[in-house]
């Protein structure tokens, strides 16, 4: 008997070609009520990205990266959701004004004076874990950084597809 080792998504959610950020910014309006109640400022800037999506997937993935970001924001702040589209990948960056991912890790330095954030292996939460988990299954990877200015970023990569890669576990095939 031979296993079928095809990734299966939920029902419904059908890898399509999908304006990413139209699904982005429908994730983050279901948020912003609750931004406006603890006076966080939402930022946003978003290339144009068409892709094939599973959409389930990045509503969830975006879901954990907004909420990893509120959790912690109680008297205010800012996020900045900006949405970049590249030839080879895109890229989806949630920024917070709070504080740092990991409170004792420092920026390390390079060459001269500049000082470049520190990426941080590993998340936190489980909200994180899950959205990595959920990243990783689909070819892409989610990084996260303590910004040089304060606060966090966390990066989701999305690789596109090469013309003779089987798309089975990627978000991108465009």
């Amino acid at each position: 008997m031979q296993l079928n080792r095809s990734r299966v998504l939920p029902e419904g959610d059908k890898t399509q070609a999908q304006n990413v950020g139209q699904l982005i910014h429908d994730v983050l309006e279901h948020y912003r009520p609750q931004m406006a109640d603890k006076n966080i400022l939402l930022e946003t800037d978003f290339d144009p990205v068409e892709a094939f999506v599973a959409t389930t997937q990045i509503h969830s993935i975006v879901a954990a990266l907004i909420e990893n970001a509120l959790q912690p924001m109680t008297q205010g702040g800012e996020i900045s959701v900006t949405l970049i589209d590249g030839k080879y990948q895109w890229e989806l960056e949630v920024a917070d004004s709070f504080g740092m991912a990991f409170s004792g890790v420092e920026s390390t330095a390079h060459n001269t004076d500049e000082m470049l954030p520190l990426i941080i292996p590993f998340p936190e939460s489980d909200q994180l874990r899950n959205a990595h988990r959920a990243a990783i299954s689909q070819g892409a990877q989610i990084e996260t950084w303590n910004c040089p200015q304060g606060g966090t970023a966390h990066v989701l990569t999305v690789p596109r597809l090469h013309k003779n890669q089987k798309p089975n576990n990627q978000f991108s095939k465009i």
